[in-house]
């Protein structure tokens, strides 16, 4: 081979491998065309936009036409284009009655079942939830390199709770797990930790940390699905709670705790708590508090859906009064939200144990529009619940873009909604009619326009 041969050997290995380098750097494009945008934050649409994605985040959103040559085109028929939903408390792994998980099945069910779970969710329009409680790193995980399908998710790992907390779930001879001579069951080393004192519970907080929670949810007070704790109990010491506050800050994330009643409230907004979730025990004192210390609430309304007698065979004797009680509290509670002004709320809806009732996530938004506004419901749903997850700081899990909204910059979660649910939020709840395209992070898994 002479000179100029090898030089032109050396040039088109050179011209190769610069193209494969450029080929392997450039990323994926979708545009999509001829859409209405609802951008998570504004209530009039931004009509006749388009918007292009580029891997798994938004590039340009405008009105004029977008030049993207061998990009791959949506043409989405003047459907509203928005962000897709976040649930900001829900239970990944707790699909199936509590009972049956802690005592009949091993890990492997919960893994198979709540990863049938996790697709099914997204498919409902869920690309982002926070998960308040349970095993659901694992999860996550899967989910995150490809191994599963499902919405990107916030993990709190197990949950805190005094003895005798709503985060206990032993059978009334069994013996405490942090008791000398004690084996903690996979239930307590997963699911909840049982922590008494500000030793303990900072034990409990950092070990959560450990397992890679990105916030910390502690039990405040009492609550329905446990059976040794009435709903008038408030529950942590101040210094208990504020412990976790503090072990939480040193980690530049929060804590949420799951609280009912206006005392529990009032000791975790003291402590330094930043999400209150559930309340619908509440009143105008810890309305005011809310209000004051400009802390989230996230409530849950889909249980007005359930009719006493229903409830009483579901939940049995000793948890159905407790959950018409709470029941009873929520139209209060949503008067009193928005009597009082208070903004940060988040969509929420803690389906657990059912399988069949995972199926009407999508029916919160119904029993929201009770007291607010189509478009009021779906920033709940979208930019605030955004704003919400974010304040896990430094552990946030994804930390490339904002979640909830649709603007340049912004992870690529997108819904295409056949109608305008800034208008009719009810359009919402029919998802397997209504949703004709969802995206999660520049990945189409549903596309009913091809």
């Amino acid at each position: 081979m002479n000179i100029s041969t090898k030089t032109a050997a050396v040039a088109s290995l050179v011209f190769c491998t610069a193209t494969a380098a450029f080929a392997q750097d450039t990323l994926p494009q979708t545009l999509f065309a001829n859409v209405h945008v609802f951008d998570g934050v504004n209530e009039a649409r931004i009509e006749n936009a388009s918007v292009l994605v580029e891997g798994n985040l938004i590039k340009e959103v405008s009105t004029e036409t977008i030049d993207a040559p061998g990009t791959t085109v949506v043409d989405g028929g003047g459907r509203t284009l928005m962000p897709g939903l976040i649930d900001a408390h829900v239970h990944m792994a707790i699909t199936e009655p509590v009972a049956d998980l802690r005592d009949n099945f091993d890990w492997m069910y919960w893994g198979a079942v709540s990863t049938i779970e996790a697709e099914k969710m997204l498919l409902r329009g869920f690309t982002s939830v926070r998960d308040a409680g349970g095993p659901a790193m694992g999860l996550q995980k899967a989910i995150d390199r490809g191994k599963a399908i499902g919405p990107r998710i916030y993990p709190s790992g197990p949950v805190i709770s005094q003895t005798s907390g709503h985060g206990e779930h032993r059978h009334y001879t069994e013996p405490h797990p942090n008791f000398e001579g004690a084996s903690p069951s996979f239930f307590n080393q997963h699911v909840e930790f049982l922590a008494d004192g500000v030793p303990e519970v900072l034990r409990a907080t950092r070990e959560a940390l450990r397992l890679g929670a990105s916030q910390i949810k502690v039990m405040a007070g009492g609550g329905v699905s446990s059976s040794v704790d009435p709903l008038h109990t408030v529950q942590f010491l101040p210094e208990e709670l504020e412990a976790a506050v503090k072990a939480a800050a040193d980690w530049d994330t929060y804590v949420l705790v799951h609280v009912y009643n206006d005392e529990s409230i009032l000791r975790s907004i003291e402590a330094g708590v930043q999400s209150i979730d559930h309340a619908q025990l509440m009143t105008e004192v810890s309305a005011q508090a809310i209000k004051d210390a400009d802390v989230w609430v996230v409530p849950f309304f889909s249980l007005l859906g359930l009719d006493a007698e229903t409830v009483s065979k579901a939940l049995g004797p000793l948890a159905a009064p407790k959950f018409l009680e709470v029941q009873g509290g929520a139209r209060n509670q949503m008067r009193l939200l928005k009597e009082f002004g208070i903004e940060k709320v988040a969509f929420s809806t803690d389906i657990i144990g059912d399988p069949a009732a995972l199926t009407k996530q999508n029916d919160e938004f119904k029993y929201r529009l009770e007291q607010w506004s189509s478009y009021e419901v779906l920033m709940q749903a979208t930019s605030k619940a955004g704003e919400l997850l974010a304040l896990s700081g430094k552990l946030n899990p994804y930390p490339e873009g904002p979640l909830g909204v649709i603007a340049k910059g912004a992870y690529a979660d997108i819904l295409l909604v056949d109608g305008n649910p800034v208008e009719d939020a009810l359009i919402m709840t029919d998802y397997e009619n209504n949703f004709d395209l969802i995206m999660k992070n520049g990945v189409i898994y549903k596309n009913t326009l091809e």
